[in-house]
């Protein structure tokens, strides 16, 4: 599910533009869908400026499948006049699978009763997510589909939290919660570097955010000014 950032002010600043608007993460469809609205042109290569009141903004998004899960003020010029807003798009419905993906899971199911009887609650769950083609390939898998066997967690909860962190103008973010599995997967397609109680990835924030949607992630809250951390929720 597609992630982007809303940030605005509510009350104007001048009477020339009363209102500026920034938009990261929109597709190029999503951009024409908006185009009868003023443009200020882009701030960067992933932000689009629009120079109309927020609210008729976060409207025409909704219209086109976004929904806001998350908000809060930005502080700036401690007027607290400016608030972001991050919006989510559910993916459209997938394909239907094929009788070998099937058999798959199905084989996957079993393996996960045998286990249980054993005694042993560590079930195996097979997330498959794509990002860019890559020339190495697992047997049996295509090129750019990545398998990862993510170990459940045991906690009393039904749902793994992670934390990513990150300004909007920046190439790189801080993901804090992956686990190991997780963390491997990642390093096969982008550039993963260890930090304290994280690690660091080079990739703007909204690709990282639409790359864990991809792993059933889903953001739940937001708070933050120049950086911001996404809180995001998986269920296990």
């Amino acid at each position: 599910m597609p992630y982007i950032i809303i940030r605005g002010n509510l009350a104007s600043y001048s009477h020339k533009y009363p209102w500026r608007v920034l938009v990261s993460g929109l597709k190029a469809d999503d951009i024409e869908q908006l185009n009868k609205f003023s443009c200020g042109g882009y701030s960067d290569e992933s932000t689009i400026v629009y120079l109309v009141h927020p609210c008729r903004i976060l409207s025409a998004l909704e219209i086109l499948g976004f929904r806001v899960v998350a908000s809060s003020s930005t502080a700036v010029k401690q007027d607290y006049n400016e608030y972001m807003w991050t919006m989510r798009k559910e993916f459209d419905e997938p394909e239907p699978e094929s009788e070998s993906v099937s058999v798959v899971r199905e084989n996957l199911s079993n393996i996960g009763r045998e286990a249980a009887s054993l005694g042993n609650y560590h079930k195996i769950l097979l997330i498959y997510f794509v990002l860019a083609p890559s020339a190495t390939s697992i047997a049996g898998c295509p090129a750019n589909v990545v398998t990862i066997p993510v170990p459940i967690l045991q906690t009393e909860g039904t749902f793994a939290y992670v934390t990513v962190k990150g300004s909007l103008h920046d190439y790189t973010c801080t993901v804090f919660g992956l686990n190991q599995a997780e963390v491997q997967a990642l390093s096969q397609r982008l550039s993963v570097k260890s930090c304290v109680n994280g690690v660091l990835v080079a990739v703007p924030p909204m690709v990282m955010l639409n790359t864990l949607a991809q792993l059933s992630y889903k953001v739940v809250c937001s708070c933050g000014e120049a950086e911001i951390c996404w809180t995001m929720q998986r269920e296990v």
